[in-house]
């Protein structure tokens, strides 16, 4: 293994589109979404591990799941836990963990992962991965990953294609990022055969990104600057953190650094690539029955019903009948029934739970 190569796996998020399985002090990260025994966080770790060196494995998560982040993989060191001071979009914690990096290896090189998607091409995706951290290592530019669309899908984020880099594999430079389009632009993005998915897999070397970050505009080269000279100096951490993850914008990767980035290539990838993040996904790559049904790690009746999703207790039963295309998901103190294919609704249900019926029940 090339120990120039260091991951960084992002388990700070809520995931609230999978609630209500998914809660304030368990999101899915840390549940068996898929009913496999394993949660989502572990697959993850262990995709990794295969190919980098566990001590360059780094998590960065919220204070309430450090003690979720140490039970569910205790092999992890303590100090490859790096715990944001407060709930912020992807870019601090991008930023802290490639200080992090640079700190143990000048130049180093990271991916950067979610911790909530499904690859079914084990071997595919360590390929991919390893040319991309090659490719990152011997240019100067900010590496995407994207899958090839196999539908018309709102839910994810599109990265258009421009022309190919010779002597690469299938990389492409980077025309522009959109971030879930509406079900015309969507249709029209799959159809043209120019975009690609956004899988939210980004690599590049550690300093080549501080330098993005520095470059995209006066005052992230101001909170940045700061914090890098404090970070390198030695300088008390929390202090730097605590204003690195305040100043910054609350803002995804793509909009503030990416889209602003001349050095932004993409990797047209081929290992079976899914983001777990709501319930359509979950049924689509899960086996279903011969009417599109899934049901997961629950006993159930189902009468008349078509392309569904269930998922209930242990020893609760479900009977259900003329359902099509809905949710059907029990966990703890909720039972939620709605329409799959309204995903934005999830979001909604879940803030009117809290304003109107109690914490308890997010």
């Amino acid at each position: 293994m090339n120990e120039k190569n260091y991951c960084v796996i992002l388990a700070g998020g809520l995931g609230t589109r999978l609630w209500p399985m998914s809660r304030e002090k368990q999101p899915k990260q840390f549940i068996d979404v898929l009913g496999t025994g394993r949660t989502l966080i572990q697959d993850t770790y262990e995709r990794f591990a295969r190919i980098i060196p566990t001590e360059n494995i780094i998590i960065v998560t919220n204070e309430k799941y450090r003690r979720l982040v140490r039970e569910q993989i205790p092999d992890i060191s303590e100090n490859n836990v790096l715990v944001e001071p407060m709930r912020r979009n992807t870019v601090p914690a991008v930023i802290w963990a490639a200080l992090e990096v640079i700190r143990r290896q000048p130049d180093g090189r990271l991916i950067v992962s979610p911790s909530d998607q499904n690859i079914s091409n084990i071997e595919a995706f360590e390929a991919d991965v390893l040319r991309g951290l090659d490719y990152v290592g011997d240019n100067e530019v900010l590496l995407t990953m994207g899958a090839k669309p196999s539908r018309a899908e709102t839910s994810y984020g599109y990265i258009q294609m421009a022309h190919h880099i010779p002597g690469t594999h299938d990389i492409y430079k980077v025309q522009s990022f959109t971030e879930k389009p509406a079900a015309e632009f969507a249709k029209i993005f799959y159809e043209s055969g120019e975009f690609l998915w956004n899988t939210g897999l980004f690599l590049w070397s550690a300093e080549t990104f501080i330098r993005a970050v520095v470059n995209v505009s006066a005052e992230m080269k101001t909170i940045v600057g700061s914090v890098v000279s404090g970070y390198r100096n030695g300088e008390n951490v929390s202090d730097l953190l605590l204003e690195l993850f305040a100043k910054s914008p609350n803002m995804t990767l793509e909009q503030s650094v990416l889209e602003k980035s001349d050095n932004v290539d993409v990797k047209l990838c081929h290992f079976g690539w899914a983001d777990l993040g709501t319930w359509q996904a979950v049924h689509d790559i899960l086996p279903q029955s011969d009417m599109g049904n899934v049901v997961i790690d629950s006993k159930s009746l189902l009468y008349d019903c078509k392309d569904c999703i269930i998922k209930l207790p242990e020893g609760h039963v479900a009977v259900v009948q003329g359902l099509e295309d809905y949710v059907i998901v029990e966990d703890d103190n909720v039972l939620v029934i709605c329409r799959k294919g309204d995903q934005k609704n999830i979001r909604k249900f879940v803030n009117d739970a809290q304003l109107n019926l109690g914490e308890e029940y997010v």
